[in-house]
């Protein structure tokens, strides 16, 4: 399954799929909704799945997001794995009295026995929001200069300079 954060960028990655279909030996699908998910994983054959992380908010009146599928099987590859795959600890609403957590919670909640791999040019560490500590090591580090040696990217180069700042003395 591979989880976007948005539907153009979903498209985008569905699309060269789509049209490896003889190569793959299968038709990759694009779900559209939760009901869509739940039979594409319940396949007795499996596939490769298309969707975004956003049909993993559970649904009016629901505080957990239901079970997809427990299979062993399931792998998750979660593109721009930075911006989405956070949010394990309850948020309390202040206002509402509500208690919310991330799509990440629910993502898992879902497809409880998966295997996850994430994929980012720009991984998190902090305190509440840890790309490695979701995903694990890094299998692969792709920087910029691989990126300038492939020719994927022109050099960058970066000249400091200091702006003169001259303040009045009693200010």
């Amino acid at each position: 399954m591979v989880i976007t954060d948005r539907n153009d960028l979903d498209d985008q990655l569905f699309a060269p799929f789509a049209m490896c279909s003889d190569l793959l030996r299968q038709t990759p699908v694009q779900a559209q909704s939760r009901e869509d998910l739940r039979n594409a994983l319940n396949r007795a054959c499996g596939g490769i799945i298309f969707t975004t992380i956003q049909k993993f908010s559970p649904a009016a009146g629901e505080d957990v997001f239901p079970l997809l599928t427990d299979h062993r099987n399931v792998m998750v590859i979660a593109d721009e794995a930075h911006r989405s795959q956070y949010g394990f600890k309850a948020r309390l609403d202040r206002t509402t009295g509500e208690i919310d957590y991330g799509f990440a919670k629910h993502l898992r909640d879902a497809v409880p026995n998966a295997s996850f791999i994430g994929f980012t040019a720009t991984p998190i560490e902090h305190d509440d929001i840890n790309t490695p500590a979701v995903f694990g090591d890094y299998i692969d580090i792709y920087d910029i200069s691989h990126a300038v040696e492939d020719g994927a990217t022109v050099p960058i180069y970066y000249e400091s300079r200091l702006a003169r700042i001259e303040l009045p003395e009693d200010e």
